[in-house]
C-alpha cells in the first residue's frame, strides 16, 4: 500500500471546535461571543503560505480567499484522533504562533489501493487580524 510523504513536514497544533461547549444563539444558530475549542493536538503537516485576497464566485456561491494551506496525511490525522472540519483552529504552524481557521478542505492524493484520498489540503484564513490572542493557546 502506497502512502505519500510530506515534503519538509512541521508540527501543526490544531484545536477542534467543541460544539457541545459552545453557546449558540437560538434564532441565528451561530456561536454567541467566542466559540469553544478542545485541547490542541499536534499533527505533522506541510505548509504553503500564499495570500489569496480575492473573493471569487463559484457555482456553490462566494468563496473567500485563503492565506495559505496545510497539507495533512489522513493517517497522521487518524493517529491523533482528528477529523478536520471547517472552523477548526490552527494555533501554531511550525514554530510560528498563529490564530487561523480552516475555511476549506480539499481531499487529494487518490490511490486505488487505498480506496480514495490519502491527503487533505486545509485552507486557512485569519479572521480577525486586529484581535489576535496569540497568548491564549489553551
Amino acid at each position: 500500500m502506497v502512502q505519500p510523504n510530506l515534503i519538509h513536514p512541521v508540527p501543526i497544533k490544531i484545536q477542534q471546535l467543541d460544539v457541545a461547549e459552545t453557546y449558540y444563539d437560538d434564532d441565528y444558530r451561530e456561536p454567541v461571543q467566542q466559540a469553544a475549542h478542545k485541547n490542541y493536538a499536534i499533527v505533522p503537516g506541510q505548509i504553503k503560505w500564499g495570500s489569496d485576497d480575492r473573493l471569487s464566485a463559484t457555482r456553490g456561491g462566494a468563496e473567500e480567499g485563503a492565506d495559505g494551506y496545510v497539507l495533512f496525511r489522513y493517517v497522521d490525522l487518524a493517529k491523533a484522533g482528528i477529523t478536520l472540519k471547517l472552523n477548526d483552529r490552527m494555533i501554531q504552524l511550525g514554530k510560528l504562533d498563529t490564530d487561523v481557521y480552516i475555511i476549506r478542505l480539499q481531499p487529494m492524493g487518490h490511490y486505488s489501493d487505498m480506496g480514495g484520498a490519502t491527503l487533505v489540503k486545509a485552507y486557512f484564513a485569519d479572521r480577525q487580524p486586529a484581535r489576535q490572542r496569540l497568548g491564549d493557546m489553551s
